[in-house]
């Protein structure tokens, strides 16, 4: 303590120098001076050290009482930050130990690990039998929970059972429980069919949602449960040949049946063909392309059948696969099977090979009363030779005039509808040796007049070569040349257009016969016949000559016509066009024409041509039909049938009306 009192003493007096040396009042003289100090004084001046001591004792006194206030300032201070300090720490062990309390009296009343919510079932289910799921649930809290509910959600092949008031929404179904007490547990029992797809695997989920009774808030505990459909409620089962030979025709049934009580809606058939399988025909007609069927509503119990042919063709000893599906379409866009099957054909080979082409095609489309020029060519692709060759062709003489068959060769068999060629029609087909070949041929026309309710002809041909050498295998079918040829026939759409006076929808007016200088109206009946296929974006456009004013009367006014003022045309929109055997379709429409000096003692053109346009929806080619010119003539008018429709100069007699 001494030490550090000296220590001030001592800083105290120098601070006192430096401002004596340096001070702002100190005048400097630079000259030397003698100082009681100076170490070359012999002694020192007794009266300057006892005159320091003194002011330097005074100046210590003082700062030690001030110093003495300072510390017992910052001692009160200290001890009141200290005071301080113990009462925060405090107050915070105190809330810690409240806290702790709380939150322990908590877990004791609710810990969400001691709700139990679980699902069991069956894990592999028939499909359409009702099966029983089983929600069991327990609460192992000290405290109750409040508002309790179980949401049970299943997929859309699952149609819930329901039964005790249970209302789905949607995919999903809430039950509610109310209060489950503390240590209690309970179970929900559920039922349902599922309609999926055979090997489907779906899930089931159950949701335990509560509130506690002593914390604010929703919990909610989730199990979930896997079923595998084992079976479907449809069948669908395809039935075709073990073995074809290339170029061969052939035939896949494909039968559907609902096994379950329950209906089906919006459901679809969709195939898919093997390559080297050219579609032909099928019936029913399918609804989208080749390969969809629109079943619509299959009812309980209830069945179809859907027949597609075609024509295969591969390489020796392929397999080809083809594959049906029955279900629906997905509001994605996606197809969804209810149900599959898939059947294999082997192809095989024959030495003898066989093709016929009509009118120089393997395919294509024909037209009412087209004549028909058919090829066959044969051929020996063995390696031995073959005796006693025949040819035959199965040909479908329902639309063909048989009658006008030009056979030069061979022998038609009116029983069979079947042409036949034999070694003593053609004396090469006595033996065939390996590499030889021929062709036979024969023409005949399409019948100009078909039943009135057919739809969709083809005209099928089968044409086959055979031998008693070609081998036989061992339980299985004699392999033969063959080869089929299908042609689709073109509806004949025909379009007709007349002028009429009287005999008509709209009242005409003017002389008849014409008359120069005068005005005179006429309707025009335009009739449309589609006898075979539906036509699709079928319109008819009417070009009027100058001079012809339409006017802007047409009927049935439900149906679309637009005019073109600026090129005299006039459109009729008719979109869809069912085939519809004998029965027409028609327009009546009204024009004016006001004939000129120049146009006396002759007939009037009051269309100058009609064409009608379409897109077959069988043959997938243009349908077109067309009128050349229509006068004013008036012969399918039976008022006026027999009126001369020469125009009248302006001073001849007229009837005028």
């Amino acid at each position: 303590m001494k030490a550090f009192e000296t220590n001030i003493k001592k800083n105290m007096s120098l601070e006192e120098l430096n401002e004596k040396l340096h001070g702002r009042d100190v005048h400097l003289d630079r000259g030397e001076q003698q100082t009681p100090f100076d170490p070359g004084r012999g002694a020192a001046d007794t009266r300057v050290e006892e005159g320091f001591a003194t002011t330097e004792s005074w100046r210590s006194a003082a700062q030690e009482e001030a110093l003495a206030k300072e510390r017992l300032f910052a001692g009160a201070k200290k001890r009141k930050r200290r005071y301080l300090i113990f009462a925060v720490v405090g107050l915070v062990t105190v809330i810690l130990l409240l806290g702790g309390v709380f939150l322990k009296i908590r877990s004791m009343l609710f810990q969400e690990e001691r709700i139990e919510v679980a699902l069991s079932g069956p894990q592999s289910v028939a499909s359409a039998e009702e099966t029983t799921f089983t929600i069991t649930y327990a609460n192992k809290n000290w405290g109750d929970l409040r508002d309790v509910t179980i949401v049970f959600s299943y997929p859309d092949s699952f149609r819930l059972q329901q039964k005790d008031g249970l209302s789905p929404n949607g995919a999903s179904v809430e039950i509610p429980l109310g209060t489950l007490e503390a240590g209690s547990d309970g179970k929900t029992i559920v039922s349902g069919k599922f309609y999926g797809s055979k090997g489907d695997l779906v899930y089931l989920n159950a949701v335990l949602r509560y509130t506690p009774k002593s914390i604010a808030g929703v919990f909610e505990k989730k199990v979930q449960l896997g079923v595998n459909v084992a079976s479907s409620p449809l069948a669908l089962e395809i039935t075709a040949p073990l073995e074809v030979a290339t170029g061969q025709d052939i035939e896949y049934v494909i039968d559907y049946a609902n096994m379950s009580d329950t209906a089906f809606s919006n459901l679809r058939l969709k195939m898919e063909y093997p390559e080297g399988f050219r579609f032909v025909s099928a019936e029913p007609r399918s609804s989208e392309g080749e390969t969809l069927w629109y079943i619509g509503n299959l009812s309980p119990y209830g069945k179809g059948k859907v027949v597609v042919r075609g024509i295969m063709t591969g390489s020796r000893a392929e397999h080809k696969r083809i594959q049906g599906r029955l279900g629906y379409f997905q509001g994605d866009g996606n197809f969804l099977s209810y149900t599959e099957h898939e059947r294999q054909t082997k192809i095989v080979t024959s030495p003898l090979f066989i093709a016929q082409t009509i009118n120089g095609l393997t395919g294509s489309t024909v037209n009412v009363g087209e004549d028909l020029s058919y090829s066959i060519k044969y051929r020996n692709d063995g390696n031995i030779g073959l005796r006693d060759v025949i040819v035959t062709v199965e040909i479908d003489s329902e639309m063909l005039e048989m009658e006008k068959l030009l056979l030069q060769k061979g022998s038609y068999d009116a029983a069979r509808k079947m042409i036949v060629w034999k070694a003593a029609d053609i004396p090469a087909l006595s033996r065939l040796d390996p590499g030889e070949e021929g062709e036979i041929s024969f023409k005949v026309p399409v019948k100009t007049k078909l039943p009135s309710e057919k739809r969709n002809l083809t005209l099928r041909s089968i044409a086959k070569i055979d031998s008693p050498d070609v081998p036989t295998p061992l339980g299985a079918n004699k392999v033969i040349g063959s080869n089929a040829l299908y042609v689709k026939l073109h509806s004949p759409v025909s379009l007709e257009a007349h002028a009429l006076y009287s005999d008509t929808t709209f009242q005409n007016s003017g002389p008849v016969p014409p008359k120069v200088g005068q005005e005179t109206t006429y309707t025009v009946r335009v009739k449309i016949t589609n006898p075979l296929n539906d036509v699709k974006q079928a319109r008819v456009s009417f070009v009027l000559p100058g001079g012809i004013r339409y006017g802007g009367k047409f009927s049935p006014n439900t149906d679309t016509v637009i005019f073109n003022e600026r090129t005299n045309e006039l459109l009729w929109e008719i979109g869809a066009l069912a085939a519809n055997g004998n029965a027409s379709r028609e327009l009546f429409f009204q024009i004016h024409v006001t004939p000129g000096p120049q146009q006396a003692k002759s007939s009037l053109l009051l269309l100058q041509s009609a064409t009608f346009t379409g897109r077959d929806l069988f043959t997938d080619q243009e349908a077109r039909a067309e009128v050349k010119a229509v006068d004013n003539s008036l012969k399918h008018d039976k008022m006026y049938a027999n009126v001369n429709g020469t125009v009248q100069g302006p001073d001849e007699g007229t009837n005028p009306q």
